[in-house]
């Protein structure tokens, strides 16, 4: 099973397509298989030790394309000694007819067309050695025939232990685990070596770029999750019914603190600032509850993370105990407004007087809420990126009130599905292919409905509760609220 997560090493996407001929011979004879290979291997170099040309047998597609034309004459009389059936894979021969691009084709006989029941058996069997090399027993076996090819020819040298672990591979099972390790281990070191070193294995990479994308072609995609349950009617209305009883509660709780609670009407900006953001909070969640498709971590993270922002704001201001931070709030806010309505004076100069009533509303309603040119003039804007300055954000906030595992593991990952970060794009939509000849590469999810939890909708109440507690505890602070000047 592969896990969603789980990626295809790179090992696999470069050098399975130029080992083809190894890796389909070990997935019809195992071990056999590795035997064979050397012994050809050990045949090859002793044929051609006088011969005027020196060609590789690494069992690389490339290294067959790259023979001389007398080269390629002694290894088809060497084969033809041997067991076509075994050395040659009917599924090869298949393969070589389906990919016209594959090196080393000159090696198979000769190729026709393949019948549709030929393409369908060489699929199955293409997918049986790719899962098989996805695995160390398989990738062990099949990079064995380039790392041989070194070692029979000098290129490759071992340590005394080396070589009697590898002596009994792939035979004495007890030493098998170890030959695995040390084989796969040294492969990856003289990949590590290619660009250096000529004689380093290496991919085919033109090869092995045509193999994959030829699949999207050849083969389709396999989708393999289905569409998330559905919450039943009857489901969604109880807990709706529930939901919106809490949040009526809460909201009747909260408005009754706010009009019960002393207020400095000389500078009220605690007041106001406390009570615009519990009211935001609790509105966001009676919006959530009256709109069943935000019950899920996809839709309704905007919310939750504004519940948290909050939650951190509310208690950093009350921590810091200074009436200038509410009012720099305010200040902050009023001072981009001014900004948004800069902006629109330009759009709406850019069209050359022809007017636009979008915008005219647009700049009336900035108007109204700034109040007027006159206090406008006053405001300023604020190139800072937080109304506290400095390096100040919501991190160093939640570390200020001893808020750091909340927003750490609750409001960071939040941020990441409201940003469309990548962690929550493969969350919530995208699926894996599950062909292996596409790579298990990734699609769209084959569904519109979002994943929808009552576990969601909980959340949320809970978190509003802890706002309206921090904005309570913040409310009933107002008269020993610090001063300044």
């Amino acid at each position: 099973m592969i896990q969603r997560g789980a990626i295809l090493t790179d090992w696999v996407r470069d050098d399975f397509p130029d080992l083809l001929w190894i890796a389909l011979i070990i997935e019809q004879e195992g071990d056999d298989g590795a035997r064979l290979i050397s012994s050809l291997q050990q045949d090859w170099l002793e044929q051609t030790r006088d011969a005027e040309y020196s060609f590789e047998l690494d069992g690389r597609l490339s290294s067959l394309e790259n023979m001389s034309a007398s080269a390629r004459s002694d290894f088809l009389n060497l084969i033809s000694g041997y067991d076509s059936a075994r050395l040659i894979p009917k599924a090869l021969r298949t393969i070589a007819g389906w990919y016209p691009g594959m090196p080393g084709r000159w090696a198979f006989a000769e190729i026709g067309a393949p019948s549709a029941s030929e393409i369908d058996e060489m699929l199955d069997t293409l997918i049986r050695a790719l899962l098989l090399c996805l695995g160390r027993r398989g990738k062990a076996l099949t990079v064995a025939a380039p790392l041989g090819w070194l070692l029979l020819s000098g290129r490759l040298h071992l340590q005394e232990s080396q070589i009697s672990i590898l002596s009994s591979y792939p035979i004495d099972p007890a030493s098998r685990p170890m030959a695995e390790a040390i084989l796969t281990s040294m492969y990856g070191a003289a990949k590590g070596l290619a660009e250096v070193g000529e004689e380093a294995p290496h991919a085919e990479r033109g090869w092995a770029a045509h193999f994959w994308n030829a699949n999207w072609e050849l083969t389709p995609c396999m989708t393999g999750d289905s569409p998330p349950t559905i919450m039943e009617g009857a489901d969604v209305t109880s807990a709706q019914d529930a939901a919106l009883n809490q949040v009526n509660e809460l909201w009747n709780e909260f408005m009754e603190i706010t009009f019960s609670n002393e207020v400095s009407l000389y500078r009220p900006a605690q007041h106001e600032v406390v009570c615009a953001l519990a009211v935001r909070a609790i509105r966001g969640v009676y919006a959530m509850t009256q709109s069943p498709l935000l019950w899920g971590g996809e839709h309704g993270s905007a919310v939750l993370r504004s519940l948290v922002e909050t939650e951190i704001l509310i208690a950093w201001l009350d921590h810091k105990n200074d009436i200038q931070l509410y009012e720099r709030f305010i200040a902050y806010g009023q001072g981009k407004q001014k900004l948004m309505r800069a902006h629109v004076e330009e759009a709406m100069s850019e069209q050359g007087g022809e007017g636009n009533s979008n915008l005219s509303d647009l700049a009336s309603f900035l108007d109204g809420r700034i109040g007027g040119q006159g206090a406008e003039m006053m405001m300023e804007v604020s190139v800072h990126p937080s109304f506290a300055g400095g390096s100040v954000n919501t991190r160093t906030m939640a570390d200020d009130v001893g808020m750091q595992d909340l927003y750490s593991r609750v409001f960071q990952p939040l941020s990441a599905s409201v940003h469309g970060e990548w962690s929550a794009l493969d969350n919530y939509v995208v699926d894996r292919c599950m062909n292996p000849l596409h790579r298990f590469h990734r699609i769209p999810v084959q569904y519109l409905t979002p994943m929808l939890s009552r576990d969601t909708l909980t959340a949320a109440i809970s978190s509003l509760k802890r706002v309206l507690d921090a904005a309570t505890n913040s409310l009933s602070g107002d008269a020993n609220i610090e001063y300044g000047c």
